[in-house]
């Protein structure tokens, strides 16, 4: 009776353990096939050494992108590589150049970045910086193409901040991609797909708890009004929109929109419509973290809102990563649209056909 009751649980735990292997390869990407799509012809942007542009914005008044990346393979212990904010101005298309060479000559290690711009044309660049092992967000005055540096902000809430969205001149909200720094519970947020994320809200001295019991807390963004807050939660394959109070910066869910992978940075476009950049294929994409040599798909999909205060998604582009390996983000302005990615030493600049 023992053994029968012994062989039915085994029999239970296989099943279960079979299941979680199915639903996590699928998750992953494993069996999933997406056709190659291109968005029309497209130049890579190789000067000013950039590389490992994660994330880059737009600003659409002057046509300058503001491209966030280190190269984050020499970025090892005791030898932190020196990152940047290189400016790429999108008419011109001359090399870009990085603007915070002298604006933040210490350690600096950029991530996600977010441009906001005050109704009387005051510009302020957020920047999350993970130089030394340490967290912080880097506040910019922009004036143009120039970068100065006027504070930073830390504090406990940044566990692992990956994305940000201004809403102020020192009003922003952060995104933590991991509950936890390191160890078991950090892998078994990633492998178990775990809701423990957080995003804060800091209103210029403080942070609070803005949402929290999110899959990978990614790319965050605002509509143009305010009133509208997007987020890209990674690990559960899905873009949230939320409706925002400007007033109290309460937020309140109003849709969920699944994706093909692992939802990264998200644009805003001036029609309201969303780029997102995705990763379809996850063990590529840690086959690529670790040789570069190995191709990861690159895939940037538009969210169209639908009119009923959500948005349908497809694939705008699409590449095996022969062009452009883990692409991380997509920003637009014009017929043009901007690639970045991970790990590489290069974005792309496409022309839109038929625009």
């Amino acid at each position: 009776m023992i053994g029968r009751i012994f062989g039915l649980v085994f029999l239970v735990a296989l099943i279960a353990a079979g299941a979680w292997v199915y639903f996590f390869l699928e998750a992953a990407g494993a069996f999933r096939t997406i056709a190659p799509k291109s968005v029309g012809a497209c130049t890579a942007v190789t000067g000013g050494e950039i590389v490992g542009v994660e994330d880059l914005t737009i600003d659409p008044l002057t046509k300058i992108a503001f491209l966030s990346g280190y190269d984050r393979r020499a970025d090892t212990p005791g030898a932190t590589a020196r990152g940047a904010i290189w400016t790429y101005d999108v008419v011109e298309r001359s090399d870009p150049v990085d603007a915070t060479a002298t604006a933040l000559p210490g350690g600096f290690s950029p991530h996600g970045i977010s441009l906001w711009t005050g109704a009387d044309g005051r510009k302020t660049l957020f920047v999350i910086n993970h130089a030394g092992g340490r967290h912080t967000i880097e506040v910019f005055d922009v004036n143009g193409a120039a970068l100065t540096h006027r504070r930073t902000v830390e504090g406990p809430e940044l566990v692992s901040p990956n994305d940000i969205v201004g809403v102020g001149a020192d009003a922003f909200y952060v995104s933590n991609d991991h509950a936890n720094t390191t160890g078991w519970r950090r892998t078994a947020e990633d492998y178990l797909r775990l809701k423990e994320t957080k995003v804060y809200f800091f209103d210029g001295q403080r942070f609070t708890q803005a949402l929290d019991r999110i899959g990978g807390a990614n790319g965050i963004n605002v509509s143009a009004d305010g009133k509208s807050l997007y987020l890209s939660a990674g690990s559960e394959g899905k873009v949230y929109v939320f409706d925002r109070d400007p007033a109290t910066n309460a937020l309140t869910q109003r849709d969920a929109l699944v994706v093909p992978g692992y939802a990264d940075n998200i644009e805003v476009l001036a029609n309201g419509d969303l780029l997102l950049g995705i990763h379809s294929k996850i063990f590529d994409l840690l086959a690529h973290f670790g040789d570069a040599s190995k191709l990861a798909p690159s895939h940037v999909m538009l969210l169209k809102a639908n009119g009923r205060g959500g948005f349908t998604a497809e694939t705008i582009y699409y590449n095996d990563g022969s062009e452009l390996s883990g692409a991380s983000v997509g920003a637009r302005v014009d017929n043009r649209l901007l690639i970045g990615a991970i790990f590489e030493p290069k974005i792309l600049d496409c022309a839109i056909a038929g625009e």
